[in-house]
């Protein structure tokens, strides 16, 4: 592993000392940084099965064939994403995000097979637009939230995730046994002064704020925004109206 890091710095300095013994200005900057990145994706390809990426397991679906719905997040097609595992940041990494097992799937090199990855190793990872952190749950701390993947939908001085996940239900019929994939349900936490929220509806979200409620609820009809038909909206337009208040 520290020969990978080693070459792989070697390998940017290289590129990063070529570019500034031609005396690149300002405006080359963004050509340097993918000359940079291109030299590290193929790094990659050029180890093969030996990159971090694809040291997982066997990625097993589920004992009866899926009947209805998918699994996964957005899409049961894979979505070029970005992901820090086991140390190490790769991009445009052919992946999955499983919501009912809460695990992270790529596709093997060979393009036929998939790989769940260890999530222990994952520290963070970008999909369809959407940045999910791990949170690892203090058994000290009674407001810790649930060791798992957070989707950071707004990051401020007050902060929005949301818990994504899907169940199953074993559905029979004449023609056997399937699986019936539920459909996704989402979790909306603020988190506050270093304190967790969970919030379902407008006034919960006002309450956790604390202060400003008349204010951050009149936002919400300014903008004609009703919590029920957008909850994910309707708490990120509070709590950014919220921080521009209490700044």
């Amino acid at each position: 592993m520290f020969r990978t890091v080693t070459l792989i710095f070697a390998i940017v300095f290289l590129c990063f000392s070529h570019e500034v013994s031609f005396g690149q200005i300002q405006t080359e900057k963004d050509s340097q940084q993918l000359t940079i990145k291109n030299t590290v994706s193929l790094y990659y390809k050029s180890l093969g099965e030996q990159s971090g990426i694809y040291r997982g397991t066997g990625y097993i679906g589920y004992p009866y064939q899926v009947s209805n719905g998918h699994q996964f997040f957005e899409s049961p097609d894979f979505s070029k994403g970005t992901i820090f595992y086991d140390g190490m940041l790769y991009q445009d990494i052919p992946m999955w995000y499983d919501l009912v097992k809460d695990q992270i799937v790529v596709q093997s090199l060979d393009s036929l097979s998939m790989i769940s990855l260890h999530n222990e190793r994952i520290d963070y990872f970008s999909l369809f637009g959407h940045d999910f952190k791990k949170i690892s749950q203090d058994s000290s701390n009674s407001n810790s939230l649930t060791t798992g993947f957070y989707d950071h939908i707004y990051s401020g001085k007050t902060e929005v995730l949301v818990r994504r996940y899907k169940g199953t239900l074993e559905d029979v019929s004449p023609e056997g046994i399937f699986t019936k994939i539920l459909k996704q349900k989402n979790e909306i936490y603020l988190k506050k002064e270093g304190k967790y929220y969970s919030v379902a509806s407008s006034g919960s979200v006002v309450k956790a704020l604390g202060n400003h409620q008349k204010e951050v609820l009149s936002q919400l009809k300014k903008n004609n925004v009703k919590f029920k038909k957008d909850p994910e909206k309707a708490t990120v337009m509070m709590v950014m109206y919220y921080d521009q208040l209490s700044n």
